[in-house]
């Protein structure tokens, strides 16, 4: 498919989305105190499930339950720091794109493209790769952002969590688990997560 080119019935999904999104209101995305209490027992011990499986089980959203975490496991801010933290991404050897849609699980291994916006719509074009990650984002549709630090059943599990405004994860970024990671990976997820950490609070 030419780059260029975006068929008009994606453009126009996209604007039936946004208009959506901007109609409805918006939730909370960070935990009360009643809200956090369940969520810090959790973590307080290891391993812990990963954030999209607890949440469900805690019956609040992976916002809430993210700005539940102390800094030292999650540090969040709000979705307009999209574009900074996705370019940081692709500066990591390896990454895992995680999606999860309605039970299904995808799961990406390789580097994580650059891209540019649209001139014609609210999408964020990714470059088209020979193999792996390639689509269309939507930074706008993009409510919080959290880099994640946390001890998980198949070891540590670093990485970046993007959220929908409904506080429900849209696609995460893993460092992979399947192994352990370099010093220059762990030092390339720490850089990131550093950009996370200075950009303003999502939550007090």
């Amino acid at each position: 498919m030419n780059p260029g080119y975006r068929p008009a019935l994606l453009v126009a999904a996209a604007g039936l989305a946004a208009s959506g999104a901007m109609a409805a209101d918006a939730p909370a995305l960070c935990a009360t105190p009643a809200q956090a209490a369940p969520v810090r027992e959790l973590y307080a011990q290891s391993p812990a499930p990963p954030p999209f499986m607890a949440a469900p089980k805690l019956g609040v959203s992976e916002a809430i339950l993210l700005s539940a975490l102390p800094p030292d496991k999650a540090v969040g801010t709000a979705g307009g720091a999209f574009l900074d933290v996705w370019k940081s991404l692709q500066a990591w050897d390896r990454s895992l794109t995680l999606v999860i849609k309605a039970g299904q699980v995808f799961e990406i291994h390789g580097r994580i493209p650059a891209g540019e916006p649209s001139k014609i719509s609210a999408n964020y074009n990714l470059e088209y790769p020979e193999a792996g990650l390639g689509g269309h984002l939507r930074p706008d549709l993009i409510s919080a952002v959290y880099a994640v630090s946390l001890q998980g059943r198949e070891g540590p599990l670093r990485g970046v969590m993007f959220l929908d405004p409904k506080g429900d994860g849209a696609f995460s970024v893993f460092l992979p688990e399947s192994r352990e990671p370099t010093a220059a990976e762990i030092a390339q997820f720490e850089k990131t997560r550093a950009l996370v950490a200075a950009a303003p609070r999502l939550c007090p």
